[in-house]
């Protein structure tokens, strides 16, 4: 939409209104056929035809462009009296000004900055209107630190507020407390799963050492019965050989080396007596638990 003819000041030139809206045009656009229009309102017609709104000529989005200079430098001259005029603004200034003018005007009407107030009101008067308006509000005097609306200050109670608020603080901290709480427990639980799975785990690998310390224990027995068996032997022996000695120390004999343990010849075996072939027993017995 373009500028309200009625806002401006003298006359306005045919060819600086827009085709469409048939007010002063706004960010214009001119097509191949030099017909100028509102950016918006030429974008709006092209939705649903194709054609330019004033000769009917085939028109696409893509033919438009900017206004010819000398066309622009005549809408900028152009006088306009403030958009807040019905407010009391008097002022009237060149188009290509106004929008600045109007962003700084005391007359603009502005919302008021307390939160839920449906007022507006001008520039101006916005401080005034701060005032009084019912939806201001201060930190309470008694100090308590609340921000209480001026509507509300008469029954603001900073005991009662206080306690709400530590009831508020209490009911929050319960809840954290509870939250800890479940969160531990659940914690707790898995870990307690986790040393009951490695308890299993220790208890089996332990009766599994037990068994092999058994074996072993068991395999080290009958290696110390052998031992000892062994040595029971090894001691008979010394035995047998120390009553041998004696015998041969009784009979007044010596062992005999090697070389006199050879076997006499059998003849000379026939003819010994029966007390010699006891000795030679004797002797032979003698050497055998020496080279034992």
């Amino acid at each position: 939409m373009g500028y309200d003819l009625e806002r401006f000041v003298g006359y306005v030139n045919e060819g600086l209104l827009c085709c469409v809206c048939r007010d002063v045009l706004e960010d214009p656009l001119q097509a191949p056929c030099e017909h100028a229009f509102c950016s918006s309102c030429i974008h709006g017609w092209l939705v649903h035809h194709n054609t330019c709104p004033e000769d009917r000529l085939p028109l696409d989005i893509t033919h438009l462009r900017p206004l010819f200079r000398y066309m622009r430098n005549d809408l900028a001259r152009l006088q306009v009296r403030c958009v807040f005029r019905p407010q009391g603004c008097e002022v009237i200034c060149a188009l290509e000004s106004v929008h600045r003018h109007e962003q700084q005007c005391d007359y603009a009407l502005l919302n008021c900055s307390n939160a839920g107030c449906p007022v507006q009101v001008s520039r101006r008067s916005l401080e005034a209107h701060l005032c009084v308006c019912e939806y201001s509000s201060r930190v309470c005097s008694s100090g308590c630190g609340y921000t209480v609306l001026n509507t509300e200050e008469a029954q603001h109670n900073c005991v009662s507020e206080l306690r709400a608020e530590l009831d508020m603080l209490r009911a929050e901290l319960d809840c954290k407390v509870e939250e800890v709480r479940h969160e531990m427990e659940s914690r707790l639980d898995s870990q307690r799963r986790h040393m009951v799975q490695k308890e299993s785990l220790l208890r089996s690998e332990v009766d599994e050492l037990k068994g092999q310390l058994s074996r072993v224990m068991s395999d080290v027995r009958i290696l110390l019965g052998a031992e000892r068996a062994r040595r029971q032997e090894l001691e008979r022996a010394e035995l047998e050989k120390a009553e041998l000695l004696e015998l041969l120390k009784k009979e007044g004999l010596r062992p005999a080396t090697p070389s006199e343990a050879a076997p006499p010849p059998a003849e000379v075996q026939r003819k010994l007596s029966p007390r010699s072939l006891a000795l030679d027993c004797i002797k032979r017995k003698n050497r055998e638990v020496t080279v034992i």
